[in-house]
């Protein structure tokens, strides 16, 4: 994905792409800011490397259309984009007669079904069963926190009393600190948003309130009997899932860490060190992370980011993190070009500025030889880097996809060009740091050179690393590393 050497203004129609990379992915939500054709290829350009379909909200129609409409444009302008839809899961929402109520501190709601039918003002939620295990004194907090209430009891009737003042929007999210109930893994919705997956060969699958190792197993079963073969992405948003990190890590195909309602389940203060934590074990065990959740939260309202905001953008880079998400800020916000582009900078600033030998830190997982060749080249490129040679990136040829992640997993600071023949390879490919992947049928290394001054992202004289098979394209055959000029 390139970058933009240009600001956009309104009076373009267009941004204009530079030579230069961005390594760190964006994920964007999509939503009534940013579902227009032209919004969507603008936001391509600006830096989107893949969409998500959040399916707490709109019709399955909604999403259906909006889903081929991304696909389009991305096949228009020749780009790889991916697809993720954002399951609900064992998610609570509060339901209510009315879109809003307005709240005073120490207000008492009638709490459960009865909200539909009462005189007296109170809501329910999506799973009211869990109501009658509610204690007196219990704290719940409502649209990520920002709105607590405490149970009370009154003979056979159960009451929210209000913590503070507010309003509160039919649909939000509400969250019960270190709760365990039996939720179901999946919700009724869910299962319609499988269908949507299989149908429109959407690339990644991310569930919500993800609690254990377990709860994958379950949704995998659902992908294995609908034959869905996108990637499994793990939401870490519950104390339940940090207790079991370690599981859920190697069942899955990617996590993201959800900070929004972690930061509920949690003390707030915690957050930013289970992010170091989750990215960490993340990297160590080779599979991509994304940050995500009020990342530039301002920009939903303003055309700028606090600087704060800013700088945990750039502190996301330096956890080394695959990809950055926006949720509001392009779903509903009135600035979503203006956000992809100040986290498009934000990342191609910071990401190359604490470049160091990555094992260092980390220990990564190594499995077979495709490791130690990939290993190789990471050592290959150090070396060249010392030395100052021209060296601007690596070609690598897949057919799995498995040898760009490995390599990526160092964190080189060059792009990464993965060079396929599969285009669900080529599509999982557009959430690893630094590979920028091409549906492309030849294995030709000479081929490939030319395909990439075609598309001017190498110059004559310059110097790549080739990593590939002697059997060209078949899986865990990769054994060759070696320099080539451009």
């Amino acid at each position: 994905m390139g970058i933009l050497d240009k600001k956009y203004s309104p009076g373009k129609k267009y941004y204009i792409i530079s030579h230069m990379t961005k390594l760190t992915k964006i994920v964007a939500t999509i939503g009534p800011s940013s579902d227009s054709e032209e919004m969507i290829e603008k936001l391509i350009n600006a830096g989107v490397n893949i969409f998500r379909f959040n399916f707490k909200h709109n019709t399955v129609e909604w999403h259906n259309d909006r889903i081929a409409r991304v696909n389009q444009v991305a096949k228009k302008m020749g780009v790889t984009v991916g697809t993720l839809i954002d399951l609900q899961g064992p998610e609570i929402r509060i339901l209510m007669p009315q879109e809003q109520i307005e709240l005073k501190k120490d207000d008492l709601l009638i709490f459960g079904e009865e909200a539909f039918s009462s005189k007296e003002k109170g809501i329910s939620i999506t799973h009211p069963q869990i109501i009658q295990h509610l204690k007196t004194g219990q704290k719940l907090l409502a649209d990520d926190g920002t709105l607590p209430f405490f149970v009370e009891k009154v003979g056979s009737k159960t009451y929210l009393k209000c913590g503070t003042n507010g309003v509160l929007k039919n649909r939000k999210s509400l969250v019960i600190p270190g709760a365990d109930f039996p939720f179901p893994v999946l919700v009724d919705r869910d299962f319609d948003g499988l269908k949507l997956v299989q149908k429109n060969e959407i690339d990644f699958i991310a569930l919500s309130f993800v609690r254990s190792a377990q709860d994958l197993k379950t949704v995998k079963k659902e992908m294995q009997k609908n034959k869905i073969k996108a990637k499994l992405i793990a939401k870490i948003e519950t104390r339940k899932a940090l207790n079991d990190l370690d599981n859920i890590i190697v069942n899955c195909d990617g996590i993201m860490v959800a900070r929004g309602d972690l930061g509920v389940e949690l003390p707030i203060e915690e957050v930013p060190y289970y992010q170091k934590i989750i990215i960490k074990k993340s990297l160590e065990q080779g599979i991509p992370v994304i940050t995500a959740t009020q990342m530039l939260q301002s920009m939903v309202d303003n055309p700028y980011p606090t600087r704060a905001e800013v700088s945990d953008v750039a502190n996301a880079t330096y956890d080394l993190t695959d990809a950055v998400m926006l949720s509001g800020e392009t779903a509903s916000g009135k600035h979503p070009l203006e956000a992809v582009d100040m986290m498009r900078k934000t990342a191609i600033f910071n990401e190359v500025k604490f470049s160091t030998d990555t094992r260092i830190k980390y220990s990564f997982k190594k499995d077979g030889n495709t490791s130690l060749i990939c290993e190789s080249a990471y050592n290959l490129y150090l070396a060249m880097s010392k030395n100052k040679e021209k060296l601007v990136g690596f070609i690598v040829f897949t057919k799995t996809g498995k040898t760009a992640r490995l390599l990526s997993n160092y964190r080189p600071i060059l792009p990464i060009y993965a060079i396929t023949g599969d285009k669900k390879t080529c599509d999982s490919l557009s959430i690893n740091f630094a590979v920028s992947p091409y549906l492309k049928d030849s294995k030709n290394v000479h081929g490939s050179i030319d395909f990439l001054l075609k598309k001017d992202l190498v110059k004559k004289g310059q110097l790549l690393i080739v990593v590939q098979a002697d059997l060209p394209m078949i899986e865990g055959s990769t054994s060759t590393v070696r320099i080539t000029a451009v």
